[in-house]
């Protein structure tokens, strides 16, 4: 057996001992993650056995908040729109905290809106989710 012969041969043994170990951390991961898969499938099944859901009170809350931020969400595209009709004034001058404030303001002005149910979308949506 020659020098060249003993050196691949004990390169193919190295690579085959990594090749192994990198088969069993590719196991274990596999292993891992059918553990996990196994402890959401029966955590799952638990919660659906037992029923715990919420009140329908506290569901039906729930959605008509989202359906006002929702309505917020539409009112403040509408003011933003509106705004940008206007021309400013450089009295006040170009600032980042002046564009920050107003877009904050702007934010709060929707949800004002929003919850004095003038408009009626958020209504309309809640009727149309809680079908």
């Amino acid at each position: 057996m020659n020098f060249m012969d003993t050196i691949s041969g004990m390169a193919f043994e190295s690579l085959s001992r990594s090749s192994a170990l990198i088969d069993n951390i590719g196991l274990n991961r596999t292993l891992e993650a059918m553990k996990e898969k196994r402890d959401f499938a029966e955590i799952l099944m638990k919660e659906i056995s037992t029923g715990n859901k919420p009140a329908p009170e506290e569901t039906d809350k729930k959605l008509m908040d989202l359906c006002y931020d929702m309505e917020a969400l539409f009112v403040g595209n509408m003011l933003k729109s509106m705004r940008k009709t206007i021309i400013e004034n450089d009295f006040f001058g170009k600032s980042l905290a002046k564009d920050i404030f107003q877009d904050m303001l702007y934010d709060e002005y929707a949800q004002l809106m929003a919850r004095t149910d003038q408009f009626g979308l958020a209504h309309q949506i809640y009727n149309q989710l809680s079908v």
